[in-house]
């Protein structure tokens, strides 16, 4: 007699709700105890233990195809190095139960072949048979193969280990038939609409798929993204500045497929919500109407490539040269050390100079004056030599020097060099130029004037001039 029976005939004194729950647990719990202990565990327990054998004769075979398969893709690439080293790590329980799963669906079609020729209750009985140990084998394999998949780093944090949990209780309750009433129950459970609906159903049971479905998609998403952004990095043939279009528009792209892929696991038809997402873009529109501006000019600065990583810019008084580009701003490091994060709308409506824009060669204009006594030519001469022999000039670009005008008090020149690293900056050379023509003026007597100005007086009474010792003494006569 069974246990279940022997408790349900003495329950008569229980509560109603534990009596119950007996009954509802009795039928799987005969079941699962036909399939332990019934006529075909003796054929699964031999089946799972010719599978076991098998997959140890194929690893002992392939393994060595798989170190051969290694050491040739070694200097290829390091992903896929990466993924055929896991692969033969894991070679057993993938050949394990990818057996064993097979032999279960070969037994399955087996025995809806056979049910075709028994009578109606015959070949239920047969099509209801089910090969728990084979399953719980396959089903324990499988789960071992995904738990070896995820990053050691991502298998010690909480939401990982609930969900290995969770996977773990409901493999349980499929393999002893108890999931299939517990999911048709929390399927009648309604949450949206209230009212059954053809386009959205959201039910208990979709609500717990759409949850387990987003707590695989976060990680997996994670790790897709850092995936993919190494990968655009180690392309030679893409510019920084479209590495970092591409990165981005990947990043987008993984993030809203998670967020839309989970919506539409819960039983939400995601057309029902294009009226609303246009009334929310068009409300957030107006409310983050800078962010969205200055998201979107990051993707034209992107796009057309007018600024990259390490170009020297000058934008509103800030001279430097250009760290990272981020989705909001650009990060510019001056010569101070200090880094100024300018909004990527500025860098679209204001007047940007772009010191290394199509080429590093710049040409740096270098003002001074000198007094009108001095010769000219010889100043310009010196000025020339000043240029050449200062550090960073380029010696294959002649520097030149011109007579702009004739100031209020000096003759006003311009010596212009050429440089090829404007990110050292431009004030440092400038001033070592100024103390090579100071020092060449200096030693030529050429003067270096500063403002003068003539006063001259027209018209009026004439004035009288007193000298000293007359003033002296018309002071002691007044004293007297």
């Amino acid at each position: 007699m069974c246990l279940f029976s022997v408790l349900l005939a003495s329950t008569e004194g229980m509560p109603v709700w534990l009596q119950r729950s007996f009954e509802f647990v009795e039928p799987y719990w005969v079941s699962t105890r036909e399939a332990l202990i019934g006529e075909d565990l003796l054929l699964q327990a031999g089946v799972v233990v010719g599978v076991l054998a098998l997959s140890w004769l194929l690893l002992i075979v392939m393994r060595p195809l798989f170190k051969r398969l290694t050491s040739t893709i070694s200097k290829r690439d390091d992903w896929v190095e990466g993924a055929v080293g896991w692969v033969s790590a894991n070679l057993l329980r993938f050949l394990t139960a990818g057996l064993l799963w097979a032999v279960s669906l070969w037994f399955d079609a087996r025995n809806e072949a056979l049910a075709v020729t028994q009578s109606v209750e015959e070949a239920a009985t047969v099509v209801a048979k089910n090969y728990i140990l084979i399953r719980a084998v396959a089903s324990i394999s499988t789960l071992l193969l995904l738990y070896r998949a995820v990053p050691a780093k991502f298998r010690d944090r909480p939401y990982f280990r609930v969900m290995i949990w969770a996977i773990s209780l409901v493999l349980v309750m499929n393999l002893l038939g108890i999931w299939e009433g517990i999911s048709e129950g929390l399927d009648r459970i309604l949450l949206l609409p209230i009212a059954d609906s053809e386009s959205t159903r959201v039910t208990a049971l979709t609500i717990l798929k759409g949850i387990f479905v987003l707590l695989i998609l976060i990680p997996l998403a994670s790790w897709f993204m850092r995936f993919g952004e190494g990968r655009v990095k180690k392309t030679p043939s893409l510019t920084p500045a479209l590495q970092m279009l591409v990165i981005k528009v990947l990043k987008a792209l993984v993030i809203v497929g998670a967020v839309l892929f989970g919506i539409s696991s819960m039983g939400i038809d995601l057309s029902a919500l294009a009226f609303l997402g246009g009334a929310v873009g068009l409300g957030l529109g107006f409310g983050f109407q800078k962010v969205v501006s200055n998201l979107i000019s990051g993707v034209i600065l992107l796009s057309d490539r007018s600024i990259k990583p390490g170009d020297v810019i000058e934008v509103d008084n800030t001279y430097g040269w250009i760290n990272k580009l981020s989705a909001r701003y650009v990060s510019v490091i001056t010569r101070d050390g200090m880094e100024h994060l300018i909004p990527n709308e500025t860098l679209i409506t204001e007047k940007v100079t772009n010191w290394s824009f199509s080429d590093d060669m710049v040409r740096v204009r270098v003002p001074f004056g000198v007094s009108y006594h001095s010769d000219i030519h010889k100043v310009m001469e010196l000025a020339i030599e000043a240029g050449k022999s200062t550090n960073r000039v380029l010696p294959d670009k002649e520097p030149v020097c011109w007579l702009l005008g004739f100031g209020d008090s000096s003759v006003d020149f311009e010596l212009r060099v050429w440089i090829r690293d404007p990110a050292n900056g431009l004030n440092n050379l400038r001033s070592a130029i100024y103390v090579k023509l100071w020092d060449s003026f200096k030693e030529h007597q050429i003067e270096i004037p500063f403002p003068q100005r003539d006063l001259n007086l027209r018209g009026g009474a004439p004035i009288e001039v007193i000298m000293k010792q007359q003033a002296t003494q018309q002071v002691e006569q007044g004293g007297e």
